[in-house]
This record gives structure tokens, sequence and C-alpha cells, in this order.
């Protein structure tokens, strides 16, 4: 957003998300090879897929952060909802234990720190959202 510096935290946030498209474009890659030599191309295929998408997602969710795009904002809050929602399923589904509850507890405050920091009001204004 011109005009307005972009905040330290939006630079760490960016970053961490190139790092994991980065990564994501690695592990979808590594999915679809390993899905060809298991004789499992569809199923490689078809995960590979979901994981590529969700790299380039988090590729430009990165590059948004520092260009100050709007839609990064929100696309960002949204995520930070479904992990958290996504913390509580899994732990859920393993059966409520103790090393359940422990997993789930950082896979919520780290979201929740985010959803902090993104309303923050000067986060807000150089995302164009206040």
């Amino acid at each position: 957003m011109a005009g307005v510096s972009r905040p330290l935290g939006v630079t760490i946030v960016g970053l961490l998300y190139l790092f994991l498209g980065l990564i994501g474009l690695l592990a979808g890659a590594t999915v679809f090879m390993a899905g060809g030599a298991l004789e499992l191309q569809g199923l490689g295929a078809f995960t590979g897929s979901i994981v590529l998408i969700v790299a380039i997602i988090n590729l430009a969710l990165g590059i948004g952060c520092f260009m100050g795009w709007g839609w990064v904002w929100t696309l960002a809050v949204l995520f930070a909802l479904i992990n958290i929602l996504t913390a509580f399923y899994n732990w859920w589904m393993a059966g409520h234990t103790m090393a359940g509850f422990t997993t789930a507890l950082v896979s919520i405050i780290i979201p929740v720190i985010i959803l902090w920091y993104l309303f923050r009001d000067n986060v807000k204004v150089y995302f164009g959202k206040a």
C-alpha cells in the first residue's frame, strides 16, 4: 500500500508464507513422484495437486504481504480460522488424548496469535482494511 510502511511482523509473516510455499512445492513434487513409484499414480496426482495448490496460495500470500494486497489479509484471517477448527477436529479424532491436546493447543495458539496480529490497527491500515 502506497504511503504506509510495512510492519515488521507482516514482513516476517510474508517470509514464512514464502517458506511454506517453497516447502509445499517440494512436497507436492515428491508426492507426485512417490505415487508413481508406488504405482498409485491417481492418488499421488490428486494428493500432489492439493499440496501444490496450497503451496501456490502460500506463495501468493507471501508476495501479497510484501505488496500490501487487501485480499491477503482476508485470506490469512480465513486460513487462521480454518487452522483453529482443524486443530480441534484433529484433537477430537485422536481420542482426546493428552498428547493430542498438547499438539492441538500449539496448533491453536499459533493461528490465534496470527489473528490477534492481523487485527492490530497498523496491520489493518497496511492492508487497507481500516
